[in-house]
């Protein structure tokens, strides 16, 4: 059998995020990992030396300068992620971004402008448009299986509470992980919202103090008559919490949570199954791999990327409108 030509590619940010796809890009037969970047050494230096050969650096010029990287994966926090997009770009190197590619709609259509112009392709992440169960529910309400969708609802509980130093980085709750729900309900209903009503509650004090919430609700309407709910919170004290329903008129189709095994324990003192996956790396575990392929069929110039220019700047738009919402107590038409 012939070896499989592998794609050279480098990690920019090895936070949270970062040692997830770091993992991923090591386990991937079709990837080399060349470089580790992080503005903190010792952070590059310990990553890279979980793969075979990367370098380690702090300078993200080492990384556009090797002729033999042909991916990069940015981690950063969000406000870096420009810079760095285009510095990529105009290297012709091809970019997978963590979600989002910005706070600024005027940044998400310079880079994605550039991409275009430059004819070098940029992913934004959101790992849930390659979750399996995720990917069934759409296909039961694209093929008529569920009729004609009438209402969309979301479930998304974060455990455990992100840390400060991160929450004082994410770009607040709907940006965050907001628009990930957003971006699930937009793909799924295959339709724009054209308004957006939200509350939005602090419960835990240090939230509060950094002007964020930790509690919301998120009321989507779109021109067809569609409605869609999104329910938010930074704690769920029984596990990480993701689910999703859909509601046709002919049926309806949900996605359950996730344990870490399907044993259940009947007992005279009652029934016990698993708590929920404990967080977001191990309940999209096939998720993020599978990301991770999509990024090297990207970089190969099979197939598109699964999240266009128009995906990415309409999820920041509906996003910023669900905060105006909460932060007046109004609806917001939306206006993209």
């Amino acid at each position: 059998m012939a070896e499989i030509k592998r794609v050279g590619v480098a990690i920019v940010g090895s936070g949270r995020i970062g040692a997830v796809h770091l993992a991923n890009m090591i386990s991937n037969h079709r990837m080399n990992v060349l470089w580790v970047c992080d503005i903190d050494e010792k952070s590059a230096k310990a990553n890279a030396a979980k793969t075979s050969h990367a370098k380690a650096t702090t300078n993200f010029d080492d990384i556009i300068s090797d002729k033999n990287v042909q991916g990069v994966v940015v981690c950063t926090p969000t406000a870096a992620h420009k810079e760095i997009i285009l510095k990529s770009l105009r290297a012709g190197i091809p970019v997978m971004c963590e979600k989002p590619i910005s706070l600024v709609i005027s940044e998400i259509d310079e880079c994605y402008n550039e991409a275009k112009k430059l004819n070098v392709p940029l992913l934004c992440g959101y790992q849930r448009r390659h979750d399996p169960s995720f990917a069934k529910l759409k296909e039961a309400c694209k093929n008529g299986t569920i009729g004609t969708v009438q209402i969309l609802k979301t479930i998304s509980r974060d455990n455990p509470v992100p840390t400060l130093a991160y929450l004082k980085i994410s770009g607040k709750i709907f940006h965050d992980c907001g628009s990930h729900d957003i971006d699930l309900c937009r793909w799924v209903a295959e339709e724009d919202p054209c308004q957006v009503f939200a509350y939005a509650s602090a419960f835990n004090s240090d939230i509060k103090a950094l002007n964020d919430w930790d509690t919301v609700l998120i009321t989507l309407k779109f021109p067809s008559g569609k409605l869609a709910n999104i329910d938010l919170s930074r704690k769920a004290c029984y596990g990480y919490d993701q689910r999703m329903e859909v509601l046709g008129d002919k049926g309806m189709v949900q996605t359950q949570n996730r344990q870490p095994t399907t044993s259940v324990i009947s007992t005279t003192e009652g029934i016990t199954v698993d708590p929920n996956c404990y967080s977001f790396p191990q309940r999209y575990v096939e998720a993020y791999a599978l990301e991770m392929d999509h990024f090297v069929d990207v970089i190969l110039r099979k197939v598109e990327p699964k999240l266009s220019h128009d995906d990415a700047r309409k999820v920041a738009i509906i996003a910023e409108a669900a905060e105006l919402s909460a932060e007046t107590g109004k609806p917001v038409d939306i206006k993209y």
